[in-house]
């Protein structure tokens, strides 16, 4: 008894649900990115809502520090979080900083070091 021919390409052999490997794996891959792609969407609405939510940032004044509203003269620090610092609350720490530094290093590490992995070898 042969095996059925794929329904979908009509080329090979089907042996899962009617297709042959090729055609299985393309119709996995299209179910898993139109679930991704509704979940985005679904989500849309809430960040906007969030968006909405969140007061707008005041202009900190580039000549005061933002945290001790001292006069900053010709040296001052810019911090992530967009504001001003004396030589004294630069550090993220001593300002109660607002930025995610560890989330942005991971995000900067993951962008620059993407994975590589080796082609699979045949089995003898």
């Amino acid at each position: 008894m042969e095996a059925p021919i794929c329904r979908n390409c009509k080329i090979f052999f089907g042996c899962q649900e009617g297709l042959c490997s090729k055609c299985f794996k393309e119709s996995k891959t299209q179910s898993l990115v139109a679930s991704e792609v509704s979940n985005v969407i679904s989500s849309i609405p809430k960040i906007v809502e969030e968006v909405k939510q969140t007061p707008p940032t005041p202009v900190q004044n580039p000549d005061k520090c933002a945290f001790c509203s001292k006069r900053l003269g010709p040296l001052s620090f810019k911090c992530k979080c967009s504001s001003f610092y004396c030589t004294k609350h630069r550090h993220p720490e001593e300002h109660q900083c607002s930025f995610d530094h560890k989330a942005a290093g991971i995000r900067k590490l993951s962008e620059e070091n993407p994975l590589v992995q080796a082609p699979k070898f045949n089995k003898l």
